[in-house]
C-alpha cells in the first residue's frame, strides 16, 4: 500500500506541533494554521485524510470540510472538538462530511488508531474501485460465456453482496447492472423522530453510538426481508426491495420490514431509556414504482443505487409521518399490490411537493 499523506489543521502552534510529532512516524504530515492555508495545500498535494480543529477563528473545522468536499470529495475528514456542538454534528453527519469526531484532550493512541482504521477503509474502497474497472474491462473483452462466468465470480464476489452476484450470473446481458436498467421496486424511507432533541443531551460519541446501534438492528431486518440498504441518511435510512435481484411482492416485503422495525423499537427504546432517559420514534414512507438501478457516481466513488420519481415520492410520503409517532404510510401504488394482505386506514388525498396531482396515502395498521 502507498504511504498516505495527512493534513492537520489547527490555529494553535503547540497543538499543531503535538499532532505532527504524534503522526509523522506513520504518515507524511502536512500542517496548516488556518482553513485557507489548508485549502492551498489540498489543491497542490495528494492528501488522503484531514484532521482539523473545530474551533478556529476564521473558518471552523466543519466549514473547512464543506469547502474541501467540493474540490476533494474523497478525502477522509476527522474533526477535533473541545465542546459539544450538536447541530454542527448533525449537519455534518447528514451531509456525509465527517468520518469521526474526537474530543479534546485527545489521546495519541486513540487518534492514531482512528486514522489507521480510516485509511485502511480508504485503501479497501480504492481496491474495490480498481476491481470494478477491471471487471468491466474483462467483461467487454471476454467472448466465451464460460470464461465470462469464471471472471465475474472471481472478481465480483470479492466486494459485493452474494445476492448481487447471483442476479448477475442469471443474466445473459451480464453488464446491464453497470450501464443501468429499469426495475420495478418498492422504496422504504425511514426517519428517526426526536433525534435532534436527544442529540442535544448527548456527546458526539454517544450520538454516533446510538445511530450505529439503531442502524445495525434495522439493517438486519431489511436484509432478512430480501431488501438492500441503499444508504444511511444521517438520522435516517433508505432501503430498496426488488433491485438488483427481483423480490416476489416487493411491496409486501417493504411493509413487513417497516412493521418489524416498528416492533423492534421496544427493545431499542428500553436500552435507550436506560442510557439517556428517553426513547425515539420513527416515521416510514413506502412507495412502489419503476426506477433506474445501476452503478452511479464518478471515477472517485461508485455505488449501486436507484434513482427516479418513485424514490423522490417515498421521501415526500415520509414527510407526512411526523404525527402520530411511529406512523407507516404507503402510496396508492403500493397499496394496490398488497390490499388483500394488509389492514390500512386511508388518510385521503395529499398534495405532494413537486406533484401536480394529489396522491392518496394509507396508514399501515397490521398484516391481514
Amino acid at each position: 500500500m502507498r504511504r498516505h499523506s495527512v493534513l492537520v489543521v489547527d490555529d494553535e502552534q503547540d497543538s499543531l506541533d503535538l499532532l505532527q510529532r504524534t503522526l509523522r512516524k506513520d504518515w507524511m504530515v502536512f500542517t496548516a494554521k488556518s482553513g485557507e492555508a489548508a485549502l492551498r495545500i489540498l489543491e497542490s498535494n495528494e492528501i488522503s485524510l484531514i484532521v482539523a480543529d473545530q474551533k478556529m477563528p476564521e473558518m471552523t473545522g466543519t466549514e473547512l470540510f464543506q469547502k474541501t468536499s467540493e474540490i476533494r470529495p474523497d478525502v477522509i475528514r476527522i474533526v477535533l472538538t473541545g465542546y459539544t456542538d450538536v447541530q454542527d454534528l448533525i449537519d455534518a453527519i447528514n451531509a456525509g462530511q465527517v468520518y469521526r469526531y474526537l474530543t479534546k484532550p485527545w489521546k495519541p493512541e486513540e487518534i492514531k488508531t482512528t486514522i489507521k482504521q480510516a485509511l485502511e477503509t480508504l485503501d479497501l474502497t480504492k481496491e474495490n474501485e480498481r476491481l470494478m474497472e477491471e471487471l468491466q474491462e474483462q467483461i467487454s473483452r471476454l467472448g466465451s460465456s464460460i470464461e465470462k462466468e469464471i471472471m465475474i465470480r472471481k472478481l465480483f464476489e470479492r466486494y459485493v453482496p452474494q445476492e448481487v452476484v447471483k442476479e448477475v450470473m442469471q443474466r445473459k446481458d451480464d453488464d446491464s447492472m453497470f450501464k443501468g436498467e429499469k426495475k420495478p421496486v418498492s422504496i422504504l424511507n425511514l426517519d428517526i423522530r426526536n433525534f435532534t432533541a436527544l442529540a442535544e443531551k448527548s456527546s458526539p460519541e454517544e450520538v454516533v453510538s446510538i445511530l450505529n446501534k439503531f442502524f445495525s438492528s434495522t439493517s438486519k431486518i431489511i436484509i432478512n426481508n430480501k431488501g438492500i440498504v441503499d444508504k444511511f441518511l444521517g438520522d435516517g435510512i433508505l432501503a430498496v426491495f426488488g433491485a438488483p435481484a427481483p423480490v416476489e411482492n416487493h411491496a409486501l416485503a417493504a411493509i413487513k420490514t417497516a412493521l418489524e422495525i416498528k416492533k423492534s423499537l421496544d427493545t431499542f427504546n428500553a436500552w435507550l431509556q436506560e442510557k439517556k432517559g428517553q426513547g425515539v420514534a420513527i416515521g416510514v414512507g413506502i412507495n412502489s414504482g419503476e426506477v433506474v438501478a445501476g452503478n452511479v457516481g464518478s471515477t472517485e466513488k461508485m455505488e449501486y443505487t436507484v434513482v427516479g420519481d418513485a424514490v423522490n415520492t417515498a421521501f415526500r410520503i415520509q414527510d407526512f409521518t411526523k404525527e402520530p409517532p411511529n406512523t407507516i404510510l404507503i402510496s396508492e401504488k403500493t397499496f394496490e399490490r398488497v390490499k388483500d394482505k394488509v389492514k390500512v386506514k386511508s388518510w385521503g388525498k395529499k398534495q405532494m411537493k413537486g406533484k401536480a396531482e394529489e396522491l392518496e396515502l394509507f396508514e399501515v395498521l397490521e398484516l391481514s
